[in-house]
């Protein structure tokens, strides 16, 4: 199990003896999950860490879809911090395999170990830096687009989709919705984005 574990975020580095000691202190292991099954609903508290070891997961809020494959670990920055409740529904599109613990074993053994600590640092950083305002205030609606589409997603090349009126899109990027819907319709003439009605698909 050692050979998996140490692909997933915040266990990257980590030695066999440390993973061992630490599953002396409090056992876990990778479990499976049905296809279907939610793991997470929006709005509660968070209680843990959960990965995804392999599978496809659905994250999806009112008016946004993104599909996103293992391995992967959910929502690390909720754990702590001002709001630490979940910040989107998650379920599993394929069957999965998860690993899982508590908050108690993380605050208690997981961060005690020097290189979780870095790994889960990092993690966090590179959360709240993808949330950040651009250096270069974005210009055409293009680029407009673009950043919000960089700031809501969670991974590289996965597959969103956007529930939203051509109108509150153009509030939430602050441009007409004359020129929006132009631009919209050039990217799906290029194959950059699908369009249907009040839906935007974006594949990689």
């Amino acid at each position: 199990m050692y050979g998996r574990i140490v692909q997933l975020p915040l266990f990257t580095g980590i030695s066999s003896t440390d993973l061992l000691e630490l599953q002396d202190r409090f056992p876990f292991s990778i479990e499976p999950i049905d296809a279907g099954t939610k793991l997470l609903i929006a709005g509660e508290r968070t209680k843990g860490l959960l990965w995804i070891v392999s599978g496809r997961v659905r994250r999806s809020t009112s008016w946004m879809e993104e599909d996103l494959d293992g391995p992967m670990l959910i929502e690390p920055e909720r754990l702590f911090g001002l709001n630490n409740t979940t910040e989107a529904d998650w379920r599993a599109e394929t069957a999965l395999e998860i690993l899982y613990i508590s908050k108690e074993n993380v605050v208690h053994h997981l961060l005690r170990n020097a290189i979780v600590r870095l790994n889960y640092m990092t993690l966090l950083s590179s959360s709240l830096q993808r949330r950040s305002t651009p250096l270069e205030v974005p210009r055409t609606v293009e680029e407009k687009l673009r950043s919000f589409v960089r700031s809501v997603r969670l991974g590289k090349d996965s597959r969103l989709t956007l529930h939203l009126k051509m109108t509150a899109l153009a509030e939430r990027l602050d441009v007409s919705r004359l020129v929006l819907s132009r631009t919209l319709n050039a990217l799906a003439r290029e194959g950059k984005i699908e369009l249907k009605r009040e839906t935007i698909i974006i594949n990689g």
